[in-house]
């Protein structure tokens, strides 16, 4: 295992590191921003950023663990692709030079998990009642839906999104792929929760479960209630 880096040696290499000058400048609207900035223990190299959809895709260098490693910020959800996990800075290099469209591509809107057999066979894809839902709740806005689910951490995939950007508060519904069941997690002011009020085996049990608490449920994180 190679050897820890300095931040600081990191950091100067940074800008003219060819790697990074080599990576496209625009893949599947995103556009590509120069990196620098020290946030906390990770320091960003360059991200793929799409304003509009709240997207974007950061190559950053942990000092936590001495780790270069792909992130993913959607919404309010952030998470670290840990198929590209690594401390060697060339390994890194070659991983994204040949995955950067196909990692892009993956955090674009219309993207449909390469689990969509599973997704399908479970119902998940062709659920349309999230439609009748409403669109906002208060300050929050519907942001995922099942026909473009996000496959997140610890084999769950994320089919139901509401979000209040500018407080952080979320409340966000997932199918964990290995327990075969539905449940929901909240987040306050960007620090997650358990919760337990929507926990369901079958999507016909979480759409009476929505259609009773969903919208008494986000009113209540609104006022505190939660």
């Amino acid at each position: 295992m190679p050897k820890p880096e300095d931040i600081e040696v990191i950091m100067k290499r940074r800008p003219d590191w060819e790697f990074l000058q080599k990576l496209p400048k625009e893949l599947h609207g995103f556009t590509f921003k120069e990196g620098g900035q020290l946030n906390g223990h990770e320091f960003v190299l360059g991200s793929y950023v799409n304003e509009v959809a709240r997207r974007r895709l950061e190559l950053i260098y942990t000092k936590e663990t001495f780790d270069y490693v792909p992130v993913r910020q959607i919404g309010l959800l952030r998470y670290r692709d840990f198929r590209y996990i690594t401390r060697d800075k060339d390994v890194f290099a070659e991983w994204i030079t040949s995955a950067i469209d196909r990692l892009v591509e993956e955090i674009t809107p219309t993207y449909i998990p390469r689990t969509e057999h599973l997704l399908k066979d479970k119902g998940i894809l062709a659920w349309r009642f999230p439609d009748t839902l409403p669109e906002r709740i208060g300050n929050f806005v519907k942001f995922i839906g099942p026909q473009y689910p996000l496959d997140f951490i610890n084999n769950a995939t994320v089919i139901l999104d509401y979000a209040d950007f500018d407080t952080g508060n979320e409340l966000v519904f997932l199918y964990n792929r290995v327990r075969n069941e539905f449940y929901a997690e909240n987040k306050i002011l960007m620090i997650p929760n358990t919760i337990h009020e929507f926990d369901a085996k079958k999507l016909e049990d979480l759409e009476v479960l929505l259609a009773e608490r969903l919208e008494t449920y986000l009113l209540g994180m609104e006022n505190g209630g939660k």
